[in-house]
């Protein structure tokens, strides 16, 4: 009855048994077909438990009484759970392949139509400025027709770029909503200087607030400034820390744009306690109890618990007792008009929610028709250690010869230029964003993957036996997804390369990814890469990057 797989297991365990007068325990397999629930066939499993009975006399092994049970419908629930767990793990595989596909393909292009909105703006930008200086005898309803189309196309490439970058929200939204609903989002801190968030915050919205006549504050609360000396580092997650605050920042500002008087006004503020009405007088949304949430894990560091607080203040329209109750509801807005009149997906405030709670924090409003609106949150942090100094000598190799230090940048006319290489598998975007560079003055050389990427920096002042000749090369733009080799691949060999001493010092690598998530943000730095930014991105966000690491 037992399955030839099964004889010479059995025949060693009762073996065994008989020899040391033991219990015996097996789950046997037999040769009797089982008929599952399903309809599906298998086969039937015992598990038996058998037990001597010894001769009191002699010691001998009278006999053996054994009991067996009929297992056949666990293991088929074990097999079935099995299958179950496999495809789930390959489901959540395809899942997050999709996502990361959409995401690519979408980002891809619409970087590109950012990249030319903004080419053509500077360009306009130029004209504008030849029309009013010409001094030259130019028939005066010529200059009046050539500037009227100036101001015409400067709107329209303005409304390019703010449809862009509205539509850039709203990919952002429904990803983060797809990968909250099949619960693929992580949040991963790192080390980050509390200051640099509003900081952040204002360089990111002031030029948009001004365009709609809305006056723009970012302040940081008295505890900030009680605080910073001691707790200067926090361990967080920036980048979803600041897609909440680019939800309601947004929002603050859309709602407010069309409003007699137009104020928004940011607060930062930290506490050692978690916040109370008297920090936040809102009412806070109720979380979800079933959330299995901590920062307890060593990713989180060992340092005390923080709170990092803010609230969002505007004078615009306000909100019912009947809108501040669905706000927060995915797929919702404040009333059926707010789409028609002001647009959005109604997703926002729902993912603001959600990647709240997920920092073990907590959201709500404070609100009336007519008299404006506060929203605030907080989440939990924790304090970390300053990073460790760069130092300029390294004791393996000895100090680092001064033309590797310095970047290898001109300055004229206050506008510092450096050599840039472009790393980057998309034709168009290749060509946008080096056109666009180059209009700055920077000098720009570009490779399709990391393979040509790193054939170039053999002809570059960086590679050791060029002994400072060859192409000056300040910084690397490296996109991430690639053929022949990713930008993954390339910034660690770049490193190892550095390490062997190929490479001379340290070269600046910023990751340019159409895939956003911040998994790939982290694997990126993780392998070497200093900084990251994602599809679409404007030359105006770019350089700041640029100008801080080849300082």
């Amino acid at each position: 009855m037992i399955t030839e797989s099964e004889l010479s297991h059995v025949e060693e365990a009762w073996k065994l048994a008989e020899q040391n007068k033991t219990v015996l325990n097996l789950e046997v397999c037999l040769l009797r077909p089982y008929h599952a629930i399903d309809g599906s066939i298998g086969q039937s499993w015992i598990m038996a438990s058998l037990y001597p009975e010894i001769d009191a006399k002699d010691g001998k092994i009278q006999s053996w009484m054994g009991v067996g049970f009929d297992i056949s419908h666990i293991k088929w629930a074990e097999k079935d759970q099995a299958k179950r767990a496999i495809e789930a793990v390959e489901a959540k595989r395809q899942q997050e392949n999709f996502i990361d596909m959409t995401s690519h393909e979408i980002r891809n292009p619409l970087g590109a139509v950012v990249h030319c909105a903004d080419s053509i703006l500077t360009s306009l930008v130029e004209m504008e400025q030849v029309l009013r200086t010409d001094e030259s005898e130019i028939n005066i309803h010529k200059k009046k027709q050539l500037l009227d189309i100036y101001e015409s196309s400067f709107d329209s490439i303005n409304t390019i770029i703010s449809c862009s970058t509205h539509q850039k929200r709203i990919v952002d939204d429904v990803l983060t909503w797809s990968k909250l609903n099949s619960r693929l989002l992580k949040i991963t801190p790192s080390l980050i200087r509390v200051k640099t968030i509003t900081q952040d915050i204002r360089n990111m919205f002031e030029i948009d607030a001004q365009k709609v006549g809305v006056e723009f504050v970012v302040q940081q609360d008295f505890s900030i400034d009680q605080m910073a000396a001691a707790h200067e580092y926090l361990m967080l997650d920036a980048g979803r820390l600041m897609q909440v605050l680019i939800n309601l920042v947004t929002n603050a500002i859309k709602f407010t744009r069309e409003e007699e008087t137009r104020n928004v006004t940011v607060t930062m503020g930290l506490s050692r306690n978690k916040p109370s009405l008297d920090i936040l007088p809102i009412d806070f949304i109720p979380t979800n109890p079933d959330r299995e949430i901590s920062v307890d894990e060593a990713e989180w560091g060992t340092g005390d618990l923080i709170y990092l607080y803010f609230t969002v203040k505007d004078t615009g329209c306000g909100l019912s007792t009947d809108e501040k109750s669905r706000i927060f509801t995915r797929f919702a807005q404040g009333s059926p008009r707010t789409h028609t009149r002001y647009g959005g997906s109604g997703l926002g405030l729902f993912i603001s929610r959600e990647l709240v709670e997920l920092q073990c924090g907590e959201i709500g409003l404070s609100s009336s028709p007519g008299a404006g609106s506060m929203f605030a949150f907080y989440i939990t942090t924790r304090i970390a250690e300053p990073p460790a100094p760069l130092n300029m000598i390294d004791l393996n190799r000895g100090p680092v010869p001064r033309s590797c230090r310095m970047s290898s940048s001109s300055t004229s006319n206050g506008v510092t230029r450096h050599c840039i290489l472009v790393v980057e598998d998309n034709i168009i975007n290749q060509a946008v964003l080096s056109k666009q560079l180059r209009k700055l003055g920077h000098e720009v050389h570009v490779a399709s993957h990391g393979g040509e990427a790193l054939d170039f920096l053999q002809k570059t002042t960086v590679w050791a036996t060029n002994q400072g000749s060859g192409i000056d090369l300040s910084i690397v733009l490296m996109d991430v997804e690639m053929p022949v080799m990713d930008g993954i691949t390339c910034a660690a060999k770049i490193r190892e390369l550095e390490k062997q001493g190929a490479i001379e010092a340290h070269l600046p690598i910023i990751a340019v990814s159409a895939n956003a998530r911040t998994e790939q943000v982290g694997q990126a730095l993780a392998c070497g890469m200093d900084d990251a930014i994602a599809k679409p991105f404007r030359i105006v966000d770019l350089m700041p990057k640029i100008e801080k690491l080849v300082r």
